[in-house]
């Protein structure tokens, strides 16, 4: 990444310590993986609606994951290929586990990955981040396994950074 992104980054309300700006850059280069995202000052949250929502291609939708439609948002985002942004959460929802995995099958022409009990058409533009404020989720060994953990938390290089 171009120091010049990196100032993007940060007048889009990105932290400028050095490991906002690395956690950063693997939050968007994450392809295979979901990236989750502790974020207990919520600063990193903040930046990562901005940057998403530059993307016009990809509507970006942000749920908390006590939304009563959760689900049904969920669905139309896969879907639809949205951008989806889950607040609020504090472990791998089981709901969740095949799209976090990538878990996908075939029907005819078709890919779909199971949401649920029902089968969803998946669009391939779809991309999902999981973002907590807890700063110790309890993450089981199998669920740190398929997820990119990324970690805001305060650190003292971070504050002498913001000075």
């Amino acid at each position: 990444s171009t120091e010049s992104e990196l100032l993007e980054f940060k007048a889009r309300g990105l932290p400028s310590d050095i490991l906002s700006m690395e956690n950063s850059l693997i939050i968007l280069n994450s392809e295979s993986r979901c990236p989750f995202i502790i974020d207990p000052a919520s600063s990193a949250t903040d930046w990562l609606t901005n940057q998403l929502a530059l993307d016009d291609s990809r509507p970006l939708e942000i749920v908390p994951s006590a939304d009563p439609r959760f689900q049904n948002k969920t669905e139309l985002a896969v879907r639809f290929g949205k951008t989806l942004v889950i607040l609020e959460v504090d472990s791998v929802e089981p709901m969740l586990v095949p799209l976090v995995k990538r878990d996908f099958s075939n029907q005819g022409s078709r890919r779909v990955v199971q949401i649920g009990d029902k089968q969803v058409d998946f669009n391939m533009q779809f991309r999902m981040y999981l973002v907590t404020r807890n700063p110790r989720p309890h993450l089981p060994p199998d669920t740190k396994a398929i997820i990119s953990e990324v970690n805001f938390s305060v650190t003292r290089a971070g504050l002498e950074g913001q000075l």
